[in-house]
């Protein structure tokens, strides 16, 4: 008995290394595998193509480090889309006070990548306070809500706001999120206005937000993890980490298909092996 625990926590412990291993080599060696992008994904990218010159792209980041994994590399990706083709963005949060200090952290080398200056291309405007009541008169009044950048600067001063005044002026809204927010922006942007809404959300809340899509209260969404991996290949963004952690999902995923195979055969070797055993045994 004690020999056959030995066995079976050594074998646990090779399981755990040869997956830490096989998670390990794609992060650490270039590994190319083929993204499909899917139809959610795709439309998303196209409504961020539709907005027009003399509209802004908001890109609310109700998420935080906890969720990071995945909304991070959402965030850069679209980011990364909107500088690439010039358009102007506006960050700003509502729910999480990380997210916009996160997403800053993003915007601000892909930006400079592409000679964007702030202030003037695009605008950071904070986490504000006040939920919903909040919301509403943003939509109304985004200056006179805003009040202040994330640097408080007041709204006047900022070039980019010159012609930002509600949601007129707003050609899509890109709701990245960890939490059930996005209903907010359905209800009082697309539900009253009729602002396109798009959505990034993590991978456990990707089956609620299908109603939504089927019934066109949203232009698109990327899915978690796979979702950002599929916005990078559509956006051309080579130096994007989703694409590089999906490589180290997939690998994960194949070992543990392989492990339940070998898993699997082995059962039924052993348990043939008694079967043979126990038949030959008996008078």
């Amino acid at each position: 008995m004690m020999q056959e625990k030995r066995k079976v926590f050594y074998i646990r412990r090779a399981i755990f290394l040869i997956m830490a291993i096989a998670v390990a080599i794609p992060l650490l060696v270039k590994i190319s595998m083929p993204i499909i992008v899917s139809w959610p994904t795709r439309d998303l990218y196209e409504a961020v193509e539709k907005v027009p010159p003399d509209k802004i792209v908001v890109i609310s980041n109700n998420w935080a480090a906890g969720t990071q994994g995945e909304t991070a590399p959402q965030t850069a990706a679209l980011i990364y889309h909107l500088a690439k083709r010039h358009k102007k963005f506006a960050l700003w949060g509502w729910n999480s006070v990380q997210g916009p200090l996160l997403a800053q952290q993003i915007a601000e080398p892909i930006a400079q990548k592409f000679g964007l200056k702030y202030g003037v291309d695009w605008v950071n405007w904070g986490f504000k306070t006040g939920s919903d009541q909040m919301v509403r008169a943003w939509a109304r009044d985004i200056p006179g809500t805003m009040k202040e950048d994330i640097n408080h600067t007041p709204m006047s001063k900022l070039p980019f706001m010159k012609n930002v005044r509600d949601h007129k002026d707003i050609g899509l809204i890109v709701e990245i999120t960890g939490s059930a927010t996005v209903g907010t922006y359905i209800r009082f942007l697309y539900g009253i206005y009729r602002t396109p809404i798009g959505y990034g959300c993590t991978g456990v809340m990707v089956p609620e937000a299908f109603p939504y899509l089927d019934a066109g209260q949203l232009v698109g969404m990327m899915r978690g993890l796979v979702g950002a991996a599929e916005y990078e290949e559509l956006a051309g963004y080579k130096d994007g980490k989703a694409g590089k952690r999906m490589a180290a999902q997939s690998f994960a995923h194949m070992l543990i298909i392989a492990l339940i195979i070998v898993g699997n055969a082995g059962y039924f070797i052993a348990r043939r092996r008694k079967n043979a055993h126990a038949e030959g045994g008996q008078p």
